[in-house]
């Protein structure tokens, strides 16, 4: 498994970037005045995470621990826009605001990018008491320079120390909600995982499938959800949910005449959902957050990724991953579509019963 959060080869060139550029900003910081300040006088906190859901979810911890240490604050999540209906629905901010980042989808047109500068120095307007970055992204680094807080905190593994007032080194094969909870501590607040949200059981719900990912790499072959779905309809009641990617599998469990619940509806209509029913099986991706978020019991399958940087955090959560580490050719630093392929539907099919006896003796 590979522990690094970036490409190494990303690192590399975003480190000599930064080193480019440090004279002009060094020049420019030299202007910018600085600022004393106490806990009666943080009113307004900017949180950047607009990387995709799954990271708003993960970070939830987080929010709740700042809200808990200044709570006359006004807290702004600024996120991607597929999430922004959701972190308001979950309440995860005083206000929340979605945004489309051209780095995120590799994007590099510059009149986007200039775009994203001209969003960021908007914010000047609100008088930004305290801006935090959690992805140690370079970027994300120069975005928050633009918004100009009184104190701005992120981590600089991928450099521009000289964009914060308060860099912080990145610490190296750590949970993302541990890290951030890591870097909110030099604030003053609880680094410590908030109590567990209650765990839900519901026996008579389904067994619900969600294949679906923004990376084939990611993906568990369509065969093995079938066969899974096979295997586990003998004794739960199986939903998959429809997403782009899931036409095929659907197709070849129609063709097997497997009793399987179809759900189709939006965001919040799947949050809704699923918070009634037995347990998520998932790939690496945000439902298998959102269910340990809502306290559902989760099965997240992982290949050669590192899951002990980005697995969902719950009681009641199994993760599946290869038993060897990766020494397959591949054309990805991270993922390997092999190594996804080779976890056995058995495996599965035996952590669900490990799971749900788990959860029914409540160890």
């Amino acid at each position: 498994m590979n522990g690094q959060v970036y490409n190494p080869y990303f690192i590399f060139w975003s480190r000599i970037i930064s080193t480019l550029i440090w004279p002009f900003y060094f020049f420019c910081n030299l202007y910018r005045k600085s600022y004393s300040l106490n806990d009666e006088n943080i009113n307004a906190i900017l949180i950047c995470q607009y990387h995709r859901i799954g990271d708003v979810l993960l970070i939830a911890p987080v929010l709740r621990s700042l809200k808990i240490r200044y709570p006359q604050a006004h807290l702004t999540l600024l996120c991607c826009q597929d999430a922004e209906i959701l972190a308001r629905d979950l309440e995860l901010a005083d206000e929340v605001i979605g945004i489309e980042i051209p780095w995120t989808n590799w994007d590099w047109s510059l009149f986007k990018w200039l775009k994203v500068r001209s969003i960021a120095r908007n914010f000047r307007k609100q008088n930004i008491d305290i801006a935090i970055d959690f992805k140690g992204d370079l970027r994300n680094s120069w975005f928050l320079w633009h918004v100009q807080p009184k104190m701005s905190l992120g981590y600089t593994d991928t450099g521009g120390s000289f964009f914060y007032t308060h860099p912080k080194p990145f610490p190296a094969g750590v949970h993302q909600t541990e890290r951030s909870l890591q870097l909110i501590s030099h604030l003053g607040c609880d680094s410590k995982m908030m109590d567990e949200k209650k765990s839900i059981y519901h026996d008579q719900g389904f067994i619900v499938f969600h294949t679906g990912g923004t990376d084939p790499k990611r993906s568990w072959p369509e065969k093995k959800w079938v066969e899974l779905a096979e295997s586990l309809s003998r004794d739960h009641k199986i939903a998959i949910v429809k997403t782009p990617e899931t036409g095929p599998v659907i197709r070849r469990m129609k063709e097997r005449k497997l009793r399987v619940e179809i759900f189709e509806g939006d965001l919040i209509a799947f949050k809704h959902w699923l918070k009634n029913q037995k347990m998520l099986i998932g790939i690496d991706s945000m439902p298998g957050h959102l269910a340990a978020y809502l306290g559902i019991p989760v099965i997240s399958i992982f290949g050669s990724q590192d899951h002990n940087l980005t697995c969902p955090l719950g009681k009641w959560t199994t993760i599946i991953h290869p038993d060897i580490p990766c020494h397959h050719q591949r054309d990805h630093w991270r993922l390997c579509a092999k190594c996804m392929a080779s976890i056995d539907g058995e495996k599965v099919s035996s952590a669900v019963v490990d799971l749900i006896s788990r959860v029914k003796n409540r160890q």
